[in-house]
């Protein structure tokens, strides 16, 4: 799992979430959505951490803000100084964010699932959850949902879909999915070899910020395509990665729309 900045974090969003409350989702409908075993809300007084930082996140989620519900969860599974890790407690604040309709909270309450935190080992639902979150824009729950696809985790293998929600979320900006599209078009797969996009790709992710562990095989992968393309080709998959930022930042969510306290705990 992701670690969390602990109270540095806390105190950061809570600025953000303080103004934002009058913009807390309302409640998502039910629609034979994933939730046929979701956890309930726990019978329990909430006792709520001595930490200032925690006890002003915690009523602004009792405010009705989603994103400080989500943050919550997020600190209760991971466990801080501040906030012992509670799965319990997790789950209580996840439920309570996606009751609001948090995609971030739906994202996470899918991870849960998928490893078992708190909850029996569950991937089919794990994967719906994904689903519902990914639908509604998230990232990280597209590309989980990805990889569930193309390794028949929770569903049977799927490569044609696991393909288009690599695309999508690689154009959404998640960089380890450009790394995925880029390598794609290097096998060929579905039919479309593309070396230039290929490299298009790779370069856009590498200077988008690829997590650590991708940039060894990435710069790899650069290295052997700048060899087969040659200067002239290489010049027209840098226009065409220039071609790929600017659609990534046209189909980015405007900061003043969403605030930037949405948090996922690691999933695939």
């Amino acid at each position: 799992m992701r670690s969390v900045q602990a109270l540095a974090l806390t105190l950061a969003t809570i600025a953000i979430l303080t103004v934002s409350t009058e913009a807390a989702a309302q409640p998502a409908t039910s629609d034979g959505d994933p939730d046929r075993s979701a956890p309930q809300p726990p019978s329990m007084t909430i006792v709520v951490p001595k930490s200032a930082a925690v006890q002003t996140l915690v009523s602004v989620a009792a405010s009705g803000n989603v994103d400080a519900m989500n943050l919550l969860g997020v600190l209760y599974t991971t466990g801080t100084e501040e906030v012992p890790r509670d799965t319990t407690m997790a789950l209580y604040w996840f439920q309570k964010a996606i009751d609001g309709g948090s995609a971030d909270a739906m994202d996470n309450l899918a991870t849960m699932y998928l490893f078992g935190i708190g909850l029996s080992r569950d991937p089919v639902n794990a994967l719906r959850w994904f689903e519902r979150s990914a639908v509604q824009g998230n990232v990280h729950a597209t590309y989980s949902a990805a990889v569930m696809a193309e390794k028949g985790l929770g569903t049977v293998r799927n490569p044609q879909l696991a393909r288009a929600m690599y695309r999508r979320a690689a154009e959404l900006g998640f960089t380890p999915a450009m790394f995925r599209v880029s390598e794609d078009y290097v096998r060929g797969a579905g039919g479309k070899r593309d070396l230039v996009e290929a490299y298009a790709w790779l370069q856009v992710a590498l200077q988008s910020g690829l997590p650590e562990e991708l940039q060894i095989p990435a710069f790899a992968s650069l290295a052997d395509l700048e060899g087969r393309l040659g200067p002239q080709r290489r010049d027209e998959a840098r226009e065409r990665a220039t071609g790929i930022v600017a659609r990534v930042k046209a189909r980015a969510v405007p900061s003043e729309r969403k605030p930037s306290a949405g948090m996922q705990l690691s999933s695939l």
